[in-house]
């Protein structure tokens, strides 16, 4: 298989224009589901290092169907979960967390392992 530098150049060229689209769809996604969520993006997102994180983690995603995985915002009430379906699409949301629930829990099992250890 012989190909020109042209062509390669070509290939490459290509597949960046591809990674590109891509990235702009899923910050685009992201700041939509931010929107749907009642979420500024200029206060979670200031300088846009989390909507590239988010990006680079649905590019993982596309890459495997069934990933699904949530990363916690700094405020801990959201969180964004990016998930790929069995087509490989990455889809991305705004998701509510319920940390009231599960801290008590935590909590009594900390308790509870550092009493029986006295």
């Amino acid at each position: 298989m012989n190909q020109s530098i042209w062509e390669r150049r070509q290939a490459v060229a290509s597949r960046l224009e591809g990674h590109v689209r891509t990235e702009r769809a899923v910050r685009d996604e992201f700041e939509t589901a931010l929107a749907a969520a009642s979420l500024d993006a200029r206060d979670v997102d200031p300088d846009g290092h989390l909507g590239r994180a988010v990006a680079a983690v649905a590019h993982l995603a596309a890459g495997a169907p069934g990933f699904d995985v949530v990363l916690g915002l700094a405020s801990g009430d959201h969180g964004v979960r990016v998930q790929a379906g069995a087509d490989g699409r990455a889809q991305v949301q705004v998701v509510e967390l319920s940390t009231q629930e599960s801290a008590p829990v935590a909590v009594a099992s900390e308790l509870a392992a550092l009493l029986w250890q006295r």
